[in-house]
């Protein structure tokens, strides 16, 4: 089930554009997806928590992120499984399931991430994100890597 206001082919296509923001490594672009402040939840052995209280200081998480996939050789990320659920007629949370792939669409691994997605002026931003399982296979990847 799907906000009225915002379908599950809207919210595709916004988190496509948002792969092809983190693809083309383009840090403003990818910045330009959310709504602030914003919260980002993660999970390492235990659950850290972030406050982005702002563009700024958000972008410079965001060239951590895209430094973490330059050193992976990330080349795309496909969106496997996408499951939307309407909170209200602004609001929605998507589940998805990411793979990303490197240089011949090798793939580099999976990961789970969940968004809560808010319209603002007729336009989706992400207010939050619940990145589950991401960092320990990026860890797997490079540790693999010697």
């Amino acid at each position: 089930m799907t906000a009225p206001g915002i379908n599950a082919e809207q919210v595709r296509a916004f988190l496509d554009g948002y792969a092809s923001a983190f693809q083309r490594l383009d840090k403003d672009a990818v910045a330009d997806r959310y709504g602030y402040p914003a919260h980002v939840i993660t999970y390492d052995g235990g659950v850290r928590l972030l406050a982005v209280p702002s563009r700024e200081a958000w972008t410079a998480v965001i060239e951590r992120i895209l430094e973490m996939y330059r050193a992976m050789d990330v080349r795309g990320a496909a969106i496997r499984e996408l499951r939307v659920s309407g909170v209200s007629p602004q609001v929605a949370v998507a589940r998805v399931r990411w793979a990303l792939h490197g240089d011949g669409d090798r793939p580099l691994y999976e990961f789970d991430a969940t968004y809560t997605l808010a319209l603002f002026d007729g336009e989706l931003r992400i207010v939050q994100v619940v990145s589950e399982n991401e960092q320990p296979k990026f860890l797997g990847v490079m540790r693999a890597r010697g």
